[in-house]
């Protein structure tokens, strides 16, 4: 895995291209970092530092990363197949529906019977740490689904 060195790894991707595993050890460290990084740009002077600020970044990280390890096992670890693919279309339409029949939903109930709210403390951190789980587990689960189906079985 090439981290800093970006002519070696064009070379090995026109020469032979990456395995499955490197694949995914390339979408889990892309995972890391960006998340990480964005969790770094909460952290501006002005921000008010407390329990629920560290509680939600941890979360905000350790929730991808971890749910991306579990998917990745799901598709049958290093011997599964095309992961990359499976992963990012189930994670795009598992998120779109989550987010149109969950999140949305969720926001303008809480929304509604507490207006005042700013969604935003402890008890949001953990509702939507515990909705971010919630959503890798579907992810996983149809990343299962997929990588156990026989072909030409009915999937819908």
């Amino acid at each position: 895995m090439y981290f800093w060195k970006i002519d070696l790894l064009k070379a090995q991707l026109i020469a032979k291209g990456l395995t499955e595993n490197q694949t995914y050890l390339y979408t889990l460290a892309y995972i890391v970092f960006t998340t990480f990084m964005v969790e770094l740009m909460r952290y501006s002077p002005d921000t008010v530092f407390n329990e629920w600020t560290h509680f939600s970044s941890t979360m905000n990280v350790l929730i991808p990363v971890a749910g991306t390890m579990m998917a990745f096992r799901a598709n049958g670890g290093a011997s599964g197949v095309q992961f990359l693919p499976r992963y990012l279309s189930i994670s795009m339409v598992a998120s779109l529906r989550f987010m149109v029949l969950v999140i949305i939903p969720l926001i303008m109930t809480i929304a509604t019977l507490n207006p005042e709210s700013a969604l935003s403390g402890s008890p949001f951190d953990l509702l939507f740490s515990a909705c971010d789980a919630l959503l890798f587990f579907f992810i996983v689960k149809h990343m299962r689904e997929v990588a156990t189906a026989r072909p030409g079985a009915d999937s819908r």
